[in-house]
């Protein structure tokens, strides 16, 4: 096989991801009601957080205003109902320890500096298994835009036929298939093993 790099999104792949819990918390602690909160999230501004043009403050606050007003949320709760979002480590992390013995293993997720800093490479095992990580914010870009797999796969060194991707949305996998990376939909743990196999990479 040629293939040289295995590469994994996070969230949904790596991580559950909760933001029922978020906004649960978040209800409770202002008193407004789960789809009020839902419905006003600032996915635009979401982006642009990701994207590294934001600070956490700034989000923080802009979150808040999208709120109904007058709204009392304090940052301290905000970040503390921001950090539920992220769940327990999937059985997928396992799989990663094992697949890195054999091949180059890269991180590459729309995220945010929080969730990086505070939360990723303080609570969980897997960014310590890879060789490197790709995170939007500190590339000014996001999946599915068509430049941060060429940032990936220059950071990596390799042709995108040797790399395989794997994520949870369609349309990330799509965005790499085009670039020529062998795409991965990430449904399941077994369907995951079972793809691997298919493509000639060696679990074990």
């Amino acid at each position: 096989s040629m293939i040289k790099s295995i590469i994994f999104d996070i969230g949904g792949v790596l991580l559950n991801i909760h933001p029922d819990r978020t906004y649960q918390y978040l209800s409770d602690t202002i008193d407004i009601d789960v789809k009020s909160i839902e419905s006003r999230f600032p996915w635009e501004a979401h982006c642009e957080y990701e994207r590294g043009r934001i600070t956490n403050r700034e989000w923080f606050e802009i979150f808040r205003d999208s709120l109904p007003q007058p709204c009392c949320l304090k940052e301290k709760d905000f970040w503390n109902a921001w950090r539920l979002l992220l769940g327990q480590e999937k059985p997928t992390a396992q799989l990663l320890k094992k697949i890195s013995k054999n091949y180059s293993t890269w991180l590459l997720s729309n995220t945010n500096p929080k969730h990086i800093q505070d939360e990723i490479e303080k609570r969980y095992l897997f960014p310590n298994l890879v060789d490197g990580a790709i995170y939007s914010f500190d590339v000014d870009c996001r999946k599915p835009e068509e430049k941060i797999y060429r940032i990936l796969l220059n950071q990596i060194g390799i042709k995108p036929e040797q790399c395989v991707f794997i994520d949870d949305l369609i349309d990330n996998v799509h965005a790499a298939e085009k670039v020529g990376i062998i795409g991965i939909h990430f449904l399941s743990y077994d369907h995951l093993i079972e793809d691997l196999l298919k493509i000639g990479v060696s679990i074990s």
